[in-house]
């Protein structure tokens, strides 16, 4: 085990709750807690901000080695992110942000630069790590990796539920249509393609509740700990 404790992977498709869970197991076990793709929001985001043309590899990559982050533990056991000293907060969750992302995200040169802050962050332990290629390529030596999925339509159900309780009137067959979109630009992109790492313990999401998962996860992280 490494000087703070153990470095814990969790990988999988969007909306299977890999936020959520991975924060509330950090929780419990006083560990941090770090979504990867912050660091690809941060990158967009300064992309947008500086007007980068995001599909030109090259000055994506210019400005992602300029870019410095720091990582802070919170008592909810999240790693606040600065960004060249900045705290970005809501900036991230932009729509045109969103869209940034997916484009930056693709390019490889770019990824290694911000899978180097991610590994830095994680070196010395006690720390869950979630995003798309976790336990495959950022953190491939992680002492538990998991990887959670869910139907696409149990995914485009709770994302429904989520818009209705925020006041919206989503389109099931649209968020559907999207989900499954992303599903395949994930596990098909050259760079990364989302899948499950080798020894990986695989959980299905599909018919489980959040509370479920998270004793799942700490149940199998109790074996490991021992």
């Amino acid at each position: 085990m490494r000087k703070n404790g153990l470095v814990i992977s969790i990988d999988g498709t969007a909306g299977t709750g890999k936020s959520t869970v991975g924060k509330a197991v950090a929780l419990k076990l006083g560990y941090g807690f770090l979504s990867t793709g912050e660091l690809y929001r941060a990158l967009a985001y300064k992309v947008y901000e500086k007007q980068v043309p995001a599909d030109d590899g090259a000055a994506v990559l210019a400005l992602a080695k300029q870019l410095k982050f720091s990582f802070v533990r919170q008592p909810d056991a999240v790693l606040k992110m600065h960004v060249d000293g900045e705290y970005l907060g809501a900036k991230l969750h932009l729509e045109e942000v969103g869209n940034v992302a997916s484009q930056v995200s693709t390019h490889k040169e770019a990824r290694a630069i911000l899978t180097e802050q991610m590994r830095l962050a994680g070196k010395d332990g006690g720390i869950i790590m979630e995003g798309r290629d976790i336990g495959t390529v950022v953190l491939p030596d992680a002492d538990v990796k998991f990887y959670m999925t869910a139907s696409a339509q149990e995914r485009a159900k709770r994302r429904v539920k989520q818009l209705k309780e925020a006041g919206e009137n989503p389109n099931y067959d649209k968020i559907l249509a999207l989900i499954e979109e992303r599903d395949y630009r994930d596990s098909h992109r050259a760079a990364s393609p989302l899948k499950p790492a080798e020894g990986a313990i695989i959980i299905d999401t599909s018919s489980l509740t959040q509370d479920e998962v998270i004793a799942t996860v700490l149940e199998k992280i109790s074996h490991y700990a021992a």
